[in-house]
C-alpha cells in the first residue's frame, strides 16, 4: 500500500478552497497501476474546507461531508 508524506503545501488562490499540495510516496506497492508512483500533486482545488461551526469536542464521532474538486497528477519513474 502506498502512503504519502507532504513535501509542500501552499494556500489555494481562493482561501475558501483546500490547499494545493505535493506528496512523496512513503511506501511502495510491488505491482499494479500505482506501483511506480513517486509523487502525487493536488492542484486547482475548489471547496473542501471544514465547516465553520460543528468542529469542537461536542461533535466527536459525527461525520460531515464537504464537497470539493481538484486535479491530481501522478508522477513516477519512466518505464
Amino acid at each position: 500500500m502506498n502512503t504519502g508524506k507532504v513535501k509542500n503545501l501552499v494556500q489555494a488562490p481562493n482561501v475558501k478552497d483546500i490547499p494545493w499540495q505535493i506528496l512523496s510516496a512513503k511506501y511502495y506497492i510491488k505491482a499494479g497501476v500505482f506501483s511506480n508512483i513517486n509523487y502525487i500533486q493536488r492542484v486547482d482545488t475548489v471547496g473542501g474546507q471544514a465547516p465553520k461551526v460543528g468542529c469542537d469536542s461536542s461533535y466527536v464521532g459525527n461525520e460531515v461531508r464537504v464537497n470539493y474538486s481538484a486535479n491530481y497528477y501522478f508522477y513516477g519513474a519512466a518505464q
